[in-house]
């Protein structure tokens, strides 16, 4: 009965032993089940910050795209707006203000008959022998200034200037 005694407590140790090791291992699966599941929603959460970082980047890039292209757009229509004005001063120069516009809105002008008109040439005296004494720049500032006055008295006079060739208003 004893050695049945020792058996059984022998027994009943293992048991016990059993038991913990069992409440070890089933501890430890839960943890390391724990730890997995925290890993993965530590993973997702920085795969969502990734996504959300890539989005607000991919957001700037295209801002500064948009801000670019809107840059670029300004500065074209700018230069457009630019050359048609000096188109438009060039065609006022050679042209009637009305002659002009009517050119521009259709393609074309039509003839026009006036019955009474006057025309005024004008041509300075000794140019060829000035010119040739003077700088290119120096001729040219002094035939703006002249052609500057002209274009004044034209326009307080209500008249039109044709064109200028060289040293000649007409």
């Amino acid at each position: 009965e004893l050695r049945a005694l020792n058996d059984s407590i022998r027994n009943n140790n293992v048991l016990q032993s059993i038991a913990e090791l069992r409440g070890k291992f089933d501890f430890e699966q839960e943890l390391a089940k724990s730890k997995a599941e925290q890993a993965l929603k530590d993973a997702i959460v920085q795969k969502e910050i990734e996504r959300e970082k890539l989005l607000r980047n991919l957001f700037f890039v295209g801002f500064i795209i948009v801000v670019i292209f809107a840059g670029l757009f300004l500065n074209q229509r700018n230069k457009v707006s630019k050359e048609k004005k000096r188109s438009d001063e060039l065609l006022l120069n050679i042209l009637p203000a009305i002659t002009a516009e009517e050119l521009k809105s259709t393609g074309s002008a039509a003839a026009k008959m006036f019955s009474n008109v006057t025309v005024i040439f004008t041509d300075f005296k000794g140019f060829t022998q000035i010119a040739e004494k003077i700088s290119a720049k120096e001729l040219v500032s002094e035939l703006n200034e002249c052609f500057a006055a002209f274009d004044d008295i034209c326009k307080r006079n209500n008249l039109e200037k044709i064109k200028t060739i060289g040293d000649a208003y007409m």
